[in-house]
């Protein structure tokens, strides 16, 4: 065999160089790089007051009955029935009664703002009884102490809060029980129970029907007693 047929050997591939850990570094920079000037082109900004919009702080029952209240307050000062007119409109007819002068809670029940004027005759723990002349006989006008603050009528009597207002059962009850705390600490509170007996009141607050008949249990938005 002579030199020019002996096999050429194939020729040597050269190795790949693998690319530096700097290039890949600078590739991955890169890669951010576009991806965070795509995040700032689409980022919206907000001002403050558009951000306390969209992010509105979680329902707190408690803020919301202390300025509600006394905006209640002057809404059944301005749309009190004396009780010397409801009781006799309530005892002919209640249903007329309830669409005059009241809120419909369905169910037969009404929900009324009223006033009333009168002396006190008892107190003890639960009650303060109102002695009011111009009443059907046998009608009793109570105002409740302490724990005897029970119900809704605040929160219904005005027509103004609505259950659809709330997320749910429970930040509308919840808004009742504060708005009973409220009566508690800005109107009862005031009262003097040991030398409340005898002296002239006028209160103007609500009252729900469903209770015992011929009874008015006034729940105060205010109470003034006379010197």
């Amino acid at each position: 065999m002579t030199p020019a047929d002996a096999p050429t050997a194939p020729p040597t591939k050269r190795p790949r160089r693998k690319p530096s850990r700097l290039k890949r570094a600078l590739g991955v920079l890169a890669v951010i790089a576009v991806f965070g000037l795509l995040a700032i082109f689409d980022t919206t900004y907000l001002t403050p007051e558009e951000f306390r919009r969209l992010n509105p702080p979680a329902f707190n029952p408690e803020t919301y009955a202390r300025d509600t209240f006394p905006k209640l307050g002057a809404r059944v000062a301005k749309s009190a029935t004396d009780v010397t007119e409801l009781a006799p409109a309530i005892k002919r007819d209640l249903d007329a009664a309830g669409k005059r002068y009241g809120q419909d809670l369905g169910s037969g029940n009404y929900s009324f703002p009223l006033k009333a004027s009168g002396t006190i005759s008892e107190v003890d723990d639960d009650f303060a009884l109102v002695d009011v002349d111009g009443v059907p006989k046998g009608t009793a006008v109570r105002i409740p102490l302490g724990a005897a603050v029970n119900g809704s009528p605040i929160r219904d009597c005005t027509g103004t809060i609505a259950f659809g207002d709330f997320a749910g059962q429970t930040d509308y009850q919840s808004v009742s029980n504060q708005f009973k705390l409220r009566i508690q600490q800005d109107v009862l509170a005031k009262l003097d129970r040991e030398t409340l007996k005898g002296k002239r009141v006028e209160v103007e607050g609500c009252w729900n029907t469903g209770g015992p008949p011929d009874s008015f249990i006034i729940q105060p938005t205010t109470i003034t007693v006379a010197s």
